[in-house]
């Protein structure tokens, strides 16, 4: 199954020092440091699938496409999990360096260790979008019309 939603709000100001990423910290991201970050359930256990691609969309978000892996039991529940509406949100795990000068911190490199999908996640705004299982159409997530009875999802087919 593949998954796509926003993992990280718009980006802070070029001179925010502090644990979030700015916006130039997240379109380095998309340059290649997100591809083939684990993806996990809750921020732990074992690895469900990859990131696959991401992109900063024109509202300064961060967002990408996961590939899940249904053939194992741990990523056939997650996909489940996606479908009914329960794993709703996504959550970046990172790790910042800090460094002491003096009186001051200040934040150093962030690194992206994976990718979660979560009930509920630490930063507003970052949920699943969409999801595609293999062979079948697109599912959006959207207000008015359901794909699932669970949840909201519209149907958008490209062929």
């Amino acid at each position: 199954m593949l998954v796509m939603g926003v993992c990280n709000p718009a980006g802070e100001a070029s001179n925010y020092n502090g644990l979030y990423f700015t916006d130039e910290e997240l379109r380095q991201l998309v340059q290649g440091a997100l591809r083939d970050v684990p993806v996990k359930a809750e921020h732990r256990g074992q690895e469900l699938g990859r990131v696959v691609s991401s992109f900063v969309d024109c509202d300064g978000k961060l967002n990408c496409v996961m590939r899940i892996s249904e053939d194992t039991v741990e990523g056939a529940i997650a996909a489940g999990l996606v479908k009914d509406g329960i794993a709703r949100e996504l959550s970046l795990g990172y790790s910042v360096d800090v460094e002491h000068t003096g009186q001051k911190l200040q934040a150093g490199t962030k690194r992206v260790l994976e990718v979660s999908l979560v009930r509920k996640g630490a930063r507003e705004a970052c949920y699943v979008t969409a999801f595609e299982e293999e062979g079948k159409s697109t599912c959006w997530k959207t207000n008015d019309s359901a794909c699932n009875a669970s949840d909201a999802w519209t149907l958008f087919d490209m062929n």
